[in-house]
């Protein structure tokens, strides 16, 4: 029994070793722009020679800001995600209060799994507010992304860079400081 109490330590150990290892930094894809109608990923942006870009929203072009996408392929401390997690827990025990909670706002994104590396959506709103935006696994146990964006009176569109997410099914929501908040699926696919 004692041989395989030490097998199993051994072998959780490794495993642990092995999950605990991030990706490889310079394997990381970047978006560029090689048509202002369409994304794609593998090159750099040279923010110098454009400060906005032209992409297909629905059935319209609408022109992005740079400053407006959002990029989330930087990684979390641990300690910052463990406190996510602990206000994700406590975010759930609040649902049935929150259903009532809805975010003020028009919202408005494609129905198409995205493909090109960039998630782009449209927030319709009457005032200005400053907004958080979080991104999780599709079983809600992971924190992929957690930034706060301005957004103006009128027509706002943002952009999400993805292309270090792998594929999958991710819940994106968007919440104010009141604690309201907007819950919709993200699928995106390699």
């Amino acid at each position: 029994m004692k041989k395989f109490t030490h097998a199993f330590l051994f072998g959780l150990a490794i495993i642990i070793m092995v999950t605990s290892c991030g990706p490889d930094e310079s394997k990381k894809k970047a978006f560029t722009l090689n048509d202002p109608t369409h994304v794609r990923t593998g090159g750099e942006v040279d923010a110098l020679s454009s400060s906005t870009i032209d992409v297909n929203f629905g059935d319209q072009v609408i022109s992005i800001k740079m400053d407006d996408i959002i990029d989330i392929s930087e990684k979390m401390s641990a300690e910052d995600q463990d406190a996510m997690d602990i206000m994700n827990v406590n975010q759930k025990l609040m649902g049935a209060e929150k259903e009532a909670q809805l975010l003020d706002v028009n919202f408005a994104m494609s129905e198409e799994p995205v493909d090109n590396g960039m998630f782009i959506f449209g927030i319709q709103t009457e005032d200005a507010k400053q907004l958080t935006l979080e991104m999780h696994d599709e079983e809600g146990f992971t924190l992929v992304a957690n930034n706060v964006f301005e957004i103006n009176q009128g027509q706002n569109y943002k952009a999400i860079n993805v292309s270090s997410l792998n594929q999958g099914t991710y819940n994106f929501r968007i919440k104010d400081d009141a604690g309201r908040e907007l819950n919709r699926q993200v699928n995106i696919v390699e």
